[in-house]
């Protein structure tokens, strides 16, 4: 299989796969939970200060549960 891409048409979302044969495949997707289909979180990482005992700064990532697309194959 072949990933062909996300689909969005209103409110229905849908990952497309291509087969050998050049079959079209459709996959229920729905949005992240976790980065509220933005594709990115955001969190604290530490930095070592030797000085002063470290401290915390704000970064924004990629979402690793949908991978920075925003939406996830839709369970059930």
């Amino acid at each position: 299989m072949k990933y062909g891409g996300l689909e969005i048409r209103g409110n229905e979302a849908n990952f497309v796969f291509y087969g050998a044969d050049g079959q079209r495949f459709l996959e229920p997707a729905q949005k992240c939970q976790e980065c509220d289909a933005t594709g990115e979180v955001e969190g604290e990482k530490a930095v070592v200060d030797y000085v002063n005992g470290g401290y915390l700064v704000e970064v924004v990532d990629t979402c690793e549960k949908c991978e920075g697309m925003g939406y996830v194959i839709q369970e059930g």
